[in-house]
């Protein structure tokens, strides 16, 4: 069974020969659009599934500054033309062509919201900027959109297995779960449909990379094909196994390694990172289930710890 293969059936929860696995990371290195970088660090570590990063393109592009609520309630649409799209499609239809069927490639999205906040910077500002012009920011948030479903149409003709969502800012601190639903929670489930209906295969990333709780609440009537959270960080939810009654779409499951640093995937040796890949399968079972991580790995990862999983998840499979 190639990995294409491999990651869809686990996905669709269908009978897989071994359970698959794969890992993020961030490309700050622009050369090549990062197309070089992601293809071939997913094709060295044998992973099954590559989460294509944004690195590059997770701001709104701008010629003037975008600091205030008049900034952002004068942006306009990008078009078709411009590199935001030109070099999304070039991102996505390059490593989906050099990966082939040897690892699944998967494309992300952000929501409005934090599109805004990755443009603003830190983590406040955006809340800031809400609260002082809801109106202002509410339409900004109509243009991004609008560009991310002309990105989608796109994007789902460039090759890619399927795509991702990143859920952000359901942080305990920034809102209440009462008001990320009637701020947020309409902006994610038309985005969540409208990648639904482009793409087969999704993942919903219920992102913690700020290694603070989330109001996991909000999330759990999603319609969510594939689920990926923060089980290290999430105090509703700090088991896989727990999720398989909790999302209300039950949906198949992806995750298991801690990425802070000094944990296991930074930290192990081969015995210890494999055998407790497969003390995962073990726990969760090979039905449904994709082996990953938290959020994007740090930059001091070893490679060769993600082979250490790969080699991990063919050993189990073989009674090993």
């Amino acid at each position: 069974m190639d990995a294409l293969t491999r990651v869809r059936n686990a996905m669709k929860k269908l009978p897989v020969d071994r359970v698959p696995a794969g890992f993020l990371k961030h490309f700050e290195d622009q050369t090549d659009n990062t197309v070089t970088g992601q293809a071939e660090w997913a094709l060295k570590t044998g992973m099954d599934i590559l989460t294509i990063e944004l690195d590059g393109y997770m701001e709104f592009a701008s010629e003037t500054p975008l600091r205030t609520t008049k900034d952002w309630g004068s942006i306009r649409p990008h078009k078709k033309t411009d590199h935001y799209f030109v070099g999304q499609y070039d991102r996505a239809s390059r490593i989906a062509e050099k990966l082939g069927t040897n690892c699944a490639s998967i494309y992300s999205f952000f929501s409005p919201y934090s599109v805004i906040k990755h443009t603003v910077g830190g983590e406040h500002l955006v809340n800031e900027l809400y609260k002082e012009d809801p109106k202002a920011m509410t339409e900004a948030m109509k243009v991004i959109e609008e560009d991310n479903l002309a990105l989608i149409d796109m994007i789902k003709d460039s090759g890619v297995t399927g795509a991702a969502i990143s859920f952000q800012n359901a942080e305990e601190w920034r809102f209440t779960s009462e008001e990320y639903r009637e701020i947020l929670t309409p902006w994610d489930k038309r985005l969540l449909g409208a990648v639904r209906e482009g793409f087969e295969y999704v993942i919903s990333h219920l992102c913690s990379w700020g290694n603070e709780p989330n109001h996991m609440d909000v999330w759990k009537d999603y319609d969510h094909m594939c689920v990926n959270w923060g089980v290290h960080i999430e105090r509703d939810l700090p088991t896989l196994s727990a999720a398989r009654t909790y999302f209300d779409s039950n949906p198949s499951i992806m995750g298991g390694f801690d990425v802070r640093p000094g944990k296991l995937i930074v930290t192990g040796t081969e015995g210890e990172i494999k055998n407790y890949t497969k003390a995962l399968i073990r726990g969760f079972g090979t039905e449904g289930f994709l082996i990953g991580c938290d959020c994007s790995l740090q930059d001091d990862t070893p490679d060769q710890n993600i082979q250490y999983v790969i080699e991990a998840t063919k050993e189990f499979a073989q009674g090993i």
